[in-house]
């Protein structure tokens, strides 16, 4: 039984654990081993899970963030299951003749056939009916259960600002988890599962949202919300606790369990805009029209989507108001993102003569590289790695202006972390702030200075995540280090006493067996044929619309 807690962090669970607040997760640590769990570079969910699930690193498989590129078009697009290279461990189960459950786990739309059953995840596209396999599943679980949970309803950026949305948000996330669980155990009763695979959205987007309600020591800590509802945040994760104890009780407390988060979490107070970063260092240029240069003038005295933010949608969302049939955020990025932009955005670079840009997510900056990109402009080899050293060196330069201080980060080279056929489509820099700083690129050119306080979201991903794991087999009450998030599909194979593909980049975690164990049960692989990206690894051009609008109303476009 795997069970995945998306973004969560030994930081905040293990004060709860240790003063008695989530007790199956201190069982479960108590007689099993535990410890940080290394993800991807950059730790972003669909790169992260795609990793757990195939045992590979992300030059391997391919996905980066959530959106790639469509080999048969070249168009960018949100990802899906297809475009993912490599077997996944259900996929290698389902060959050997496991049954497996696989449900909600992220980067699974479309479902794979496997031997049992799949339910996809929030990246569906709205209104489609093939989210889960075998597809007469769908009508049968909903006519129990009600309409199946796949997205939030509340607004993002809006859960933290009145005690109505806190309530409402806190609320639909019990109910999300409460109904899927429920839905877990119906499926166990009709499908004998070999491995089950449960994943639990919640707890990343609680953090996300609600952060600055719980830590207190965060510069925008919300006292009045905070006091009100600490409580009832700490309780969502007791009820995720008593959910794994429902589920541990049904399958025997030897039966081996591991948890695992995809990602960990901590504070943000300032934000890095990576695009307003590369702006001011001259390796991005604006267009010298009159339109974008007069946007460019107003962007630099202030007039910058966050302002907008404040300004406007915070009160509306601030309102408890419910969510539109489109959200005020997507309203906001149909307009930076269209024909309609009103403020500085990336229909006003110069792509002739821009170097590099960031173009999504966290950390990650890519070199406009001719042959590569639409409009290169930097030629492959000397030119290439000049502007790359360029980069790299104007970070390591980067100084917060309230302090004055160099802003410490680590600094990567996609051929330092990535290998493998998919290395081409990798970011060339990957550069992750440490402390309570976050870098990225999230509105375009949201601030008109590199480094600025954050006016939403003061939680966000971290590379440590969690792993606990116990059961027959399982050493008892050991810490573990050095685990990292492809180690767990082979390790979950050894466990299984299955066969491991000698392709998988992870690494069975020894020490979370006892030496008796390893000797009486020796490690076996084989070669599994490379599993090559569909030929047709595209959805539907409405079905992709429809995807970027949501990606982009949770805040990952």
């Amino acid at each position: 039984m795997i069970i995945g807690l998306d973004g969560g962090t030994f930081n905040l669970l293990q004060p709860w654990i240790d003063e008695g607040k989530l007790p199956n997760l201190k069982r479960i640590q108590d007689e099993g081993v535990s410890g940080e769990l290394e993800s991807t570079i950059p730790p972003v969910t669909t790169p992260a899970w795609s990793s757990f699930m195939t045992g590979n690193n992300p030059g391997k498989h391919g996905v980066f963030y959530f959106m790639g590129t469509d080999k048969t078009t070249g168009r960018e697009v949100p990802v899906n299951s297809r475009m993912r290279s490599g077997a996944t461990i259900w996929r290698l189960l389902s060959d050997q003749g496991k049954k497996v459950l696989v449900l909600n786990c992220p980067t699974t739309y479309p479902p794979e056939e496997v031997n049992g059953a799949m339910i996809s995840c929030f990246l569906t596209p709205g209104g489609k009916r093939d989210f889960i396999y075998p597809k007469e599943l769908v009508d049968e679980i909903e006519a129990k259960f009600g309409e199946y949970p796949l997205y939030l309803k509340t607004t993002i950026f809006s859960a933290n600002l009145s005690e109505k949305n806190v309530r409402r948000f806190l609320d639909e996330l019990k109910s999300e988890l409460t109904y899927k669980f429920e839905v877990a155990h119906y499926l166990l009763d009709r499908i004998p599962a070999d491995l089950l695979m449960i994943h639990v959205w919640g707890t990343d987007r609680i953090q996300h949202e609600l952060w600055n309600l719980f830590d207190e020591s965060h510069p925008r800590y919300n006292q009045t919300l905070g006091g009100k509802f600490k409580g009832e945040i700490i309780n969502y994760f007791s009820l995720v606790d008593q959910e794994i104890g429902r589920l541990w009780e049904r399958f025997g407390k030897q039966h081996p369990i591991v948890i695992l988060s995809d990602h960990g979490f901590g504070p943000v107070h300032k934000g890095i805009d990576l695009n307003c970063f590369l702006l001011k260092e001259g390796f991005i240029k604006i267009k010298g029209n009159p339109l974008s240069q007069l946007k460019y003038l107003v962007w630099r005295k202030g007039l910058t989507y966050p302002f907008l933010f404040n300004a406007l949608f915070k009160a509306i969302l601030k309102l408890g108001i419910s969510p539109p049939a489109k959200p005020p955020m997507e309203k906001m990025n149909d307009i930076r993102s269209g024909k309609r932009d009103l403020l500085l955005a990336s229909n006003d670079v110069d792509w002739t003569r821009t170097k590099a840009y960031s173009k999504f997510g966290i950390g990650t900056i890519q070199i406009n590289l001719k042959g590569r990109e639409e409009n290169g402009a930097v030629s492959p080899g000397e030119e290439y790695e000049q502007v790359r050293r360029g980069i790299v060196e104007s970070l390591k330069r980067l100084r917060d202006p309230e302090t004055n201080q160099v802003i410490e980060g680590d600094i990567f080279l996609k051929e330092e972390i990535y290998h493998g056929e998919h290395l081409d489509d990798a970011p060339d820099i990957v550069y992750l702030a440490r402390g309570t700083y976050l870098a990225g690129a999230f509105f375009g050119f949201t601030s008109n200075t590199p480094v600025a306080e954050t006016d939403v979201w003061f939680g966000n991903h971290r590379i440590n995540g969690i792993f606990l794991a116990s059961g027959d087999g399982i050493e008892k009450g050991k810490r573990i280090e050095g685990a990292k998030i492809i180690d767990i599909a082979p390790t979950v194979l050894y466990l299984m006493e299955e066969k491991i593909p000698f392709s998988m980049d992870g690494k069975v975690l020894d020490q979370a067996f006892p030496k008796e164990f390893l000797a009486a049960h020796p490690k076996q692989f084989y070669e599994v044929s490379p599993e090559d990206v569909q030929k047709d690894a595209s959805l539907s051009r409405e079905d992709e619309e429809d995807l970027v609008k949501r990606l982009k109303g949770l805040g990952y476009l």
